[in-house]
């Protein structure tokens, strides 16, 4: 059974053919804003995906001693994947360590919270405006089909989860007010 990860290697391989190493360049950007993997994981799942038949690979000259794999999507693989994209996604366990912190801030100090709360509210106004630049370059969504949609569809989500979560911070620093620990 393919991993979630595996389907996301699969996904970058069906934008075209890759190395190890650009594959998890393509995971940095845009998948690594809701998808992460590091190297070693992406490795053992790319011998997992190989083992299954799902991707194969040509060996060509490096630059250094070794030859470099640059991995391709099979027909298995795309088969696999296809399907893959239309199932429901599985129930995953909300894990959200700032919305524990509030459920106990009201043991801490206001200002202290406060600033806590500055400082998200900060990081997610950036992430906003880095999303936002990164949309204006588009100049709309590309057609369904294309595989920018993707690019711009993963965007749209994160600009939402952004601008919530700047708004929810502000409304945690309007609640606890003027402070002196600021």
């Amino acid at each position: 059974m393919t991993s979630t990860l595996g389907f996301a290697i699969l996904a970058v391989l069906a934008r075209g053919d890759r190395t190890g190493y650009d594959i998890a360049a393509g995971m940095r950007r845009p998948i690594g804003f809701f998808w992460t993997a590091g190297h070693s994981q992406i490795h053992a799942e790319l011998q997992k995906l190989l083992a299954a038949g799902l991707v194969g690979y040509e060996a060509e000259h490096g630059p250094g001693p070794q030859d470099k794999k640059v991995y391709h999507l099979t027909d298995e693989g795309s088969a696999e994947l296809r399907g893959w994209v239309t199932r429901p996604p599985k129930e995953r366990p909300e894990r959200d360590e700032l919305v524990l912190k509030t459920y106990a801030a009201w043991l801490a100090e206001a200002g202290l919270v406060r600033r806590m709360f500055a400082d998200q509210l900060a990081a997610h106004e950036a992430r906003l405006a880095e999303y936002e630049r990164e949309e204006a370059a588009f100049g709309g969504p590309p057609p369904f089909g294309d595989p920018r949609f993707g690019n711009y569809a993963t965007l749209r989500c994160g600009l939402g989860y952004e601008r919530h979560r700047a708004e929810w911070c502000r409304w945690m620093i309007d609640q606890l007010g003027d402070s002196e620990s600021l």
